[in-house]
């Protein structure tokens, strides 16, 4: 009997199976693809980059289309962006330690409670009056303050910011004039070299006020508000600029 034969219906067994199987791992790899296609998202933005890449290496010809990098800036991330409260918020944030920073539900007043000795080293010497304008102008030159005032004589939209500026003392000062007028002085004093200090560096007198208020001893707060000016007909918007 020929041996070849004999195995025949065998093999034709085997190469059936091996088919089957072959079909059941194709029909599988197709349900694994067709799966990923299905839970697979298609966001137009991050494929416009790539085909107009594409797009620029084969063609021979120009579109005339702007193919300008797709680069948006965020507003909220953005450098420059924000507005000058923003922007004092991040000054006082670099520059001086140990503040605590609020603002009102409407983002229209922020209040900035901080140190003593940290705003003193912001401003700078300045605190020391002096009757010389130059040693003054010398005195007030730290990028803290030149920085502050800039930002407090922008005009963005129309609007401006003023500053208050209160010192703490222990006790209400009027109260604290009667029993230890020496110690109130020495404030009005320090709030004044402040005041001077600001309006050296080029701060306008109208966008800045100053005194002493009871509170905790060793700390100034700083309050930001719309500067609205004086307008007898009440034409004016808050924060215009007369």
């Amino acid at each position: 009997m020929d041996k070849s034969y004999e195995f025949g219906p065998c093999n034709k067994r085997d190469s059936m199976a091996n088919q089957f199987l072959a079909l059941s791992l194709f029909i599988m790899l197709l349900s694994f693809f067709i799966v990923i296609n299905a839970v697979s998202n298609f966001e137009e933005v991050k494929t416009r980059p790539v085909l107009t890449s594409i797009s620029l290496a084969f063609s021979t010809k120009n579109s005339g289309e702007d193919t300008a990098p797709t680069i948006e800036e965020s507003a909220e991330k953005g450098f420059h962006e924000g507005d000058s409260l923003d922007q004092l918020e991040a000054l006082f944030k670099a520059q001086l330690t140990g503040h605590t920073i609020k603002k009102n539900s409407l983002g229209t007043v922020m209040h900035v409670r901080l140190p003593l000795r940290s705003f003193e080293r912001g401003v700078g010497a300045a605190t020391q009056a002096t009757t010389d304008p130059k040693r003054a102008k010398r005195s007030a030159g730290g990028f803290f303050l030149t920085t502050l005032v800039s930002l407090l004589q922008s005009d963005k939209a129309g609007i401006r910011y003023r500053m208050e500026m209160l010192l703490n003392v222990p006790k209400n000062p009027a109260l604290a004039h009667n029993k230890n007028p020496q110690e109130v002085a020495e404030a009005v004093k320090k709030i004044s070299g402040f005041s001077q200090a600001l309006e050296t560096a080029g701060l306008p007198k109208k966008l800045l006020s100053a005194g002493l208020s009871e509170g905790k001893d060793g700390y100034i707060d700083l309050y930001f508000r719309r500067y609205e000016a004086f307008d007898p007909l009440g034409d004016s918007t808050p924060g215009e600029a007369p």
